[in-house]
């Protein structure tokens, strides 16, 4: 604090006179004398003068009720900062969810990983303290800064929320607004601050504006007022009587009589910083600061899961050959065989490189048989997030089954929604990444992977009755993830995809498969590859049109039968390559197992998929 204290002498120097003035005018009760700026102070009381209803007097000591609740409103988007728990300032946010704070209390990029912010951490009225929100900060996302010998700034992306409500919106945001008629010397400055990592304390009353640096003067982009701050309070928003920020609070210093006067940062000069900066960002960072000078909210989660998926498919990052350390199965290999076949992107690429990459998971569309041959999807259960199907939010928000098209490839290329409408006596959307497999990281990825998941290149027409009644099929990757032999929430690998061969069953233009396969890719307990191979049949069912089943008569549904079967087995079936993990077989059939069309077992218990 040295250092900013320093800076902070040295400027109020520069602005003795001013600040003497300031003082003398308000202590004679003729605050309206305070500015010297005769076109701003017409304008900051014309301003005033459509907030209120009534004006008594040149500067009245009361304010409506609505001041309370204006504050309370801008008091949710300040928080705490913390640094590996120690606190260290205060902060606040600003629109498309960017974090405002002192460069001095965030200066380093890769200490933000240890950094949290508290929201709501004040006393109620029982003088407890309320529910709080804790959230990380993502440097990845964002980072911005100016020094402190400058402008004292840094803008950090909100990362993800460690504790509190869970389908709590998103704190309040703060303005950064450059208009000329915010602020008057002479008038009140009001402070929301965590002092000393207090709760939140507010500055309201006998706090007083009392100088403005000079243009081309070192002192040009601050300001100087007297209010009650501390250590900690550094990072603060300074508002005005309308709640409109006017400088963000850095700190204070004794000037020539020895009283302390307090400095913070204009916005105006902020704002001017940030469309500068703004320039020179890459697309995606330049897009988000120029959001929050809008004023652009970050969604919330809820938002998050209700809207279309993203369409700015830059940020996927995709199947991930080597998830399974040391044993990397490569995507395009397993497609080579196949590669003439695979379905062209809008960009020109072709063959393996025509590969979608969606959040956790990918895949690659078969042209003719317009469904994809596989989906290859990373599964972490350590960072597993469940997603509930009725909501989309994480930790069982609504989501009902609504599919989207991909911009990337022409959509003659799969199945859309006329296909399904058309043909909805026999067949479901069906998954082939299963909206539940690729939902971890972080709750925004997690919400971005499964809305990944309803895709219509994702989708595969699956028989009303083998959609909802694959009980092993549906649930292997949950049960070798969780419960298996192995150590659960470990990391596994999950391909699956329709059999594209000559067995199909026409309708309409589609020729629609009878089988679909999957294997699952682990690690065993002794630090062994190890792979589980299925397939499922769908051809009995297809001559069954779809109808209401009363309740009584759901014993007699029949169960889809499925099978174990060998890597190799289904490499020959699929005509797909997977020599990467093909001795990876954990099954190998007794010479009794059904052979037709390949030595298969049928599969009786959880047990039998281990």
């Amino acid at each position: 604090m040295r250092q900013t204290e320093n800076l902070v002498r040295q400027r109020l120097a520069l602005t003795t006179t001013q600040r003497k003035q300031s003082v003398k005018a308000i202590a004679e009760g003729k605050i309206e004398l305070a500015e010297p700026d005769s076109r701003r102070a017409q304008r900051y009381a014309f301003q005033r003068m459509l907030e209120r209803t009534a004006i008594i007097g040149p500067e009245a000591d009361f304010l409506p009720t609505g001041f309370l609740l204006q504050g309370a409103e801008r008091a949710k988007a300040v928080a705490l900062v913390r640094e590996d728990g120690v606190p260290k300032g205060t902060g606040f946010l600003t629109g498309a969810g960017l974090f405002v704070t002192c460069f001095h209390v965030l200066p380093d990029r890769q200490r933000a990983a240890g950094y949290s912010v508290e929201f709501g951490y004040w006393l109620n009225e029982q003088d407890n303290s309320a529910a709080t929100a804790i959230y990380s900060l993502d440097a990845d996302s964002f980072w911005l800064t100016s020094p402190e010998d400058e402008l004292d700034c840094t803008l950090v992306a909100l990362g993800e929320q460690r504790t509190g409500a869970a389908d709590a919106a998103l704190p309040g945001q703060i303005m950064l607004s450059d208009r000329p008629d915010k602020h008057r010397l002479g008038m009140a400055v009001n402070i929301l601050q965590h002092p000393a990592g207090a709760a939140q304390q507010v500055a309201l009353r006998d706090n007083y504006l009392l100088a403005r640096g000079e243009e081309g003067s070192a002192a040009a982009n601050v300001l100087h007022y007297t209010a009650d701050t501390e250590e900690g309070s550094s990072g603060a928003p300074v508002f005005n009587d309308s709640w409109e920020l006017v400088a963000l609070h850095h700190g204070a210093a004794q000037d020539e009589s020895g009283t302390l006067i307090n400095e913070g940062i204009r916005v105006s000069a902020l704002v001017d910083w940030l469309k500068a900066e703004a320039v020179k960002l890459e697309p995606l960072a330049r897009q988000r600061l120029i959001a929050a000078l809008r004023g652009e909210r970050a969604l919330t989660l809820t938002e998050l899961a209700r809207a279309a998926p993203d369409a700015n498919y830059a940020n996927r990052n995709g199947y991930q050959a080597d998830f399974l350390t040391d044993h990397a199965v490569p995507l395009a290999q397993i497609l080579t065989p196949r590669a003439a076949e695979i379905a062209p992107l809008r960009s020109g690429a072709t063959g393996t490189e025509a590969i979608l990459d969606y959040q956790n998971f990918s895949l690659a569309l078969c042209a003719e048989r317009r469904i994809a041959f596989l989906t290859a999807t990373n599964i972490d259960g350590a960072r597993y997030i469940n997603i509930n199907r009725d909501s989309g939010q994480p930790s069982l928000l609504a989501e009902g089954d609504s599919w989207y098209e991909d911009s990337r490839i022409d959509s003659r290329y799969y199945l859309v929604q006329s296909f399904y409408r058309e043909f909805s006596r026999w067949f479901d959307r069906g998954h082939l990444t299963r909206r539940s497999d690729p939902t971890w990281g972080t709750p925004q990825e997690a919400i971005r992977a499964n809305k990944d998941t309803f895709h219509f290149t994702n989708c595969s027409p699956q028989h009303f009755r083998f959609n909802q009644s694959l009980q092993y099929w549906q649930g292997v990757e949950r049960y070798i993830l969780e419960y298996g032999v192995l150590q659960s929430k470990k990391q596994i690998t999950v391909l699956t995809g329709p059999v594209l061969d000559d067995q199909w069953r026409q309708y309409g233009e589609a020729k629609v498969p009878l089988m679909y396969w999957k294997v699952v890719l682990r690690i065993g307990n002794e630090g062994e590859p190890q792979a589980t191979a299925l397939l499922v049949s769908q051809a009995n069912l297809l001559d069954e049109p779809r109808r209401v089943i009363a309740t009584a008569q759901q014993d007699k549904v029949p169960q889809v039968d499925e099978f174990r079967i060998t890597v190799s087995g289904l490499e020959s079936l699929t005509g797909l390559d997977f020599s990467a993990f093909r001795a990876w077989d954990s099954w190998q059939p007794s010479p009794g197992v059904r052979a037709d069309p390949l030595p298969a077992a049928l599969i009786m218990s959880w047990r039998d998929l281990l």
